[in-house]
């Protein structure tokens, strides 16, 4: 009887702890590695393996150009991690998918940012339990270290790509990239002003539309932007600047929705002798104006087709580059000489993504390794 009543006590107990637990989660909104870390005691070898892997990581100096791909196979013998850096703006949002072949693969997603020439010691983003990518809109533009991690003994192969897209629609209806002829920072009135904004060309008439749902805030004809729409991004948000406008069709105080028509593109104000055109732009509070196009220029996808060639490989050069990125523009880490063997993480395009034997990582161009396993 008493060992019923202690096996009943000790299932009690454990269920109340994971409701507590559960519970904590709500509020603390844990990551996926850390929700996962709770499964193993502190003092396990192969924890600890894995840990410090993921801290050797942190401190690669790789470093990637946006859009990126890149199909590998995870090692459960090396404890494959990949960090990369890279560069954001202000305005983008970095999205990063891992399509491993097995769903039931855990991947971990953290991503870091550069401060006063050292990265932050705690992630600005990570993945959640069960995702296999992260979203992060870049309020701050600086240098960024992200950091791909497997679950422990996992040997499944996969795809990641890496990419930008703008945090707004774009403004101007049926208009792109293209469309942009006129930048942040351009000279203005012989010098002595520069331009607070970028001008998209396209037909008189054409729809200016709201980049984001938010608040107009202003709409009427003043200064030298003329007939004009001012859209808040919510109650602290950013202002965004509609100017040189043919005619408006938003109203004070309207709620819109992102592609609402707020008016027409003409050239009003200071841009009566130029062609029709919007100039938009985007006020950050006291900091004043930022530079919008990061805000709006749409950008690529990149392909995930590549064919992964292997886990291992051999120099077939006597002397052979490895750089801290993937492309001969990149600094030369070390050189590699003939025969030597290296663990093979990953490809994209011509170049493969290797970590030596020292476990140093670094790209190397594939014309530079003599064979794959």
């Amino acid at each position: 009887m008493k060992m019923v009543l202690l096996v009943c006590t000790l299932v009690v107990l454990s269920l109340s702890c994971r409701q507590i637990q559960k519970a904590t989660d709500v509020i603390t909104n844990p990551t996926a590695r850390e929700v996962y870390e709770r499964n193993f005691y502190k003092e396990d070898s192969r924890y600890l393996a894995w840990k410090e892997a993921y801290t050797r990581a942190r401190k690669d100096s790789l470093e990637i150009d946006l859009p990126y791909s890149e199909a590998g196979q995870f090692s459960s013998s090396h404890h494959s991690v990949y960090s990369y850096g890279l560069s954001l703006k202000e305005g983008e949002q970095l999205l990063v998918y891992i399509d491993p072949v097995s769903d039931s693969t855990e991947v971990f997603l953290d991503l870091f940012q550069k401060k006063d020439s050292l990265f932050s010691e705690k992630p600005v983003a990570s993945s959640q339990p069960g995702e296999h990518f992260l979203l992060y809109e870049v309020n701050e533009s600086a240098r960024y270290l992200l950091v791909l991690q497997p679950e422990m003994d996992s040997d499944s192969q996969f795809q990641t790509k890496i990419y930008t897209n703008p945090q707004y629609y774009f403004p101007v209806a049926g208009a792109g990239n293209k469309n942009i002829q006129s930048f942040w920072g351009a000279s203005r009135d012989g010098g002595r002003r520069s331009h607070k904004g970028v001008d998209i060309f396209a037909k008189r008439g054409t729809p200016v539309v709201a980049a984001t749902e938010g608040r107009i805030s202003f709409t009427g004809e003043r200064g030298l932007g003329g007939k004009q729409v001012w859209l808040r991004d919510g109650i602290f948000g950013r202002s965004l600047y509609y100017a040189h406008l043919d005619s408006i069709a938003a109203e004070n105080g309207q709620r819109v929705q992102i592609g609402d028509t707020l008016g027409f593109v003409g050239n009003t104000g200071n841009a009566r002798t130029t062609a029709p055109h919007l100039h938009f732009g985007i006020y950050n509070g006291y900091r004043g104006a930022v530079d919008p196009l990061p805000f709006i220029k749409l950008k690529e996808v990149p392909e995930t087709s590549l064919e992964y060639a292997g886990t291992s490989a051999k120099i077939n050069r006597t002397k052979a580059e490895l750089r801290n990125g993937p492309s001969t523009s990149y600094k030369q880490l070390l050189s590699l000489s003939n025969n030597d063997t290296v663990h093979v993480l990953g490809q994209t395009g011509n170049w493969f993504h290797i970590e030596t034997k020292e476990l140093q990582k670094g790209f190397i161009h594939q014309s530079l390794v003599k064979e794959s396993l």
